[in-house]
């Protein structure tokens, strides 16, 4: 049975070079273990009664009043393109993936200027072992519940040999792209703490940046266009890392301490090639509206905590140098009990935030079939909690493998990784799932088997998937509780 920690006030002050202890007061329980943060930490339930930040806010830079901080102004005028500080483009301000690759390939020719979704992978077996792929989900949606050979690239260097096994995925506005090795395949990659750079003309890869790891590697990572920096989350030290275009470390953010370093950090002992305890584990991260949004990895499959489940938190940033200020911590909310870790955060053009989970059996054992998509819309001054509008799997209805992201179309589709999206019926389909942004199972989804052969499984070889957008657009505003 699950404590209650509706009752649960935790008070702390914080600067940016740490924060004092937090105290703790419920009638019914305490909550397991410390947490320290900035202002007031609201019950689950949400409220914009208090001081400081609210959910989805980042304040104002007067530090006093409440409310959504956006990176720019937004342009009335429709069609109007406001421009933005770093390299924003004003569809990245408000979670848009970055810009779009340019690949001189003659192969890629066909998919320039196209809605485009690309893919990390695990696949083994083929010849040769690709680990990214680029799928052309442009034009009419094709019959739904299905499996549909969408036309699909690999740069002939993006193999397991090139990258090593990878999950984390993101692109600058140029279109550059940007993969984190990854041990969520049950196997400790060769360099786990590298970040690898794929140049949006020439597709050659290169070491981008390599963060203290003797094999637990990296969650996932993001790149905020205001900051011009690239956040990726270390399974091993717990930290998120602020990495400046160059490689260089700008300062990293440690959640269990709510303490920010400024460069590398220096843990006594690290890296000594363990995971960071279940409850400090940072896995998805995600810039938006002036906060970066990451999870909190507290549970899986077989290590539950009875005190609390799987978390979203945010954090807002000093100024736009993209440091993180631990006195805007906030908790936003849990996930539902006895689900897997959030792998993945995604916001859409309406404001609203989308959550992949992905199934785990312990640090680095994957699994399947217990996962799923989640959205949540800003109501009141809090994240609530949609439910399932989208559902990811066949006769499983939880077969999220833990990417998600979106075209950002009006009428556009949410699309995410998957395991048995057809399974026998009469095709086994294992890849992507596009559901239109109403909704709906794969009665009404675009079905995209990842490697083409659609006789056998491909069970927990998907990773995650972002939609670059070729141009820009102009999304609504996140909404203002």
């Amino acid at each position: 049975m699950r404590k209650d920690i509706s009752s649960l006030v935790i008070v702390a002050t914080c600067t940016l070079s740490g924060c004092s202890p937090g105290e703790a007061n419920d009638s019914n329980t305490s909550f397991g273990g410390t947490i320290t943060l900035g202002e007031t930490f609201d019950p689950p339930t949400g409220s914009d009664s208090q001081s400081g930040t609210t959910a989805g806010s980042g304040g104002d830079d007067t530090g006093g009043e409440t409310g959504v901080k956006f990176d720019v102004e937004w342009a009335d005028s429709p069609g109007v393109d406001p421009g933005g500080p770093g390299s924003c483009r004003s569809s990245e301000i408000y979670g848009a993936s970055g810009g779009f690759p340019v690949f001189t390939d003659p192969a890629f020719a066909p998919f320039l200027e196209r809605k485009i979704a690309i893919v990390t992978h695990n696949l083994q077996g083929q010849a040769p072992n690709y680990v990214l792929t680029i799928f052309d989900i442009d034009g009419p949606p094709p019959p739904p519940n299905m499996n549909y050979a969408a036309p699909r690239y690999n740069h002939p260097s993006w193999t397991m040999e090139t990258l090593g096994p990878i999950f984390g995925l993101t692109l600058d506005s140029d279109g550059n792209i940007y993969v984190a090795a990854t041990s969520v395949y049950s196997a400790v990659p060769p360099q786990p703490g590298t970040i690898k750079r794929i140049d949006r003309v020439t597709g050659a890869i290169t070491d981008f940046a390599t963060l203290p790891n003797n094999g637990p590697a990296i969650g996932n990572i993001n790149y905020d266009c205001v900051s011009e920096t690239i956040y990726a989350s270390n399974h091993e030290d717990g930290r998120i890392y602020q990495i400046e275009m160059n490689g260089d470390i700008r300062s990293t953010f440690h959640h269990a301490t709510m303490t920010v370093t400024m460069g590398p950090a220096n843990d006594p002992g690290e890296p000594d090639g363990q995971f960071a305890p279940l409850g400090q584990r940072p896995w998805a991260v995600q810039s938006h509206a002036g906060r970066l949004y990451y999870s909190l990895w507290v549970e899986h499959s077989f290590g539950s905590d009875p005190a609390r489940d799987n978390e979203v938190w945010s954090v807002g940033y000093a100024d736009d140098t993209g440091v993180p200020d631990p006195a805007t911590a906030k908790y936003e909310f849990s996930l539902p009990a006895n689900s897997p870790p959030v792998s993945d955060i995604s916001f859409a053009h309406t404001g609203w935030m989308l959550v992949a989970q992905r199934t785990m059996n312990g640090d680095s054992s994957t699994g399947a079939h217990q996962s799923t998509t989640f959205e949540y819309d800003y109501e009141g001054g809090t994240w609530v909690s949609q439910g399932t509008t989208y559902i990811v799997g066949e006769l499983l209805p939880y077969s999220a493998a833990g990417g998600v992201d979106h075209d950002f179309k009006p009428d556009g589709y949410v699309w995410m990784t998957g395991d048995a999206l057809d399974f026998y019926t009469p095709d086994v389909v294992y890849g992507l799932q596009g559901t239109p942004y109403g909704g709906g199972g794969i009665e009404v989804s675009t079905l995209i088997d990842l490697d083409g052969e659609i006789t056998s499984q491909d069970k927990t070889t998907l990773g995650d998937v972002e939609l670059p957008i070729p141009g820009d657009v102009d999304p609504v505003p996140p909404p203002v509780g």
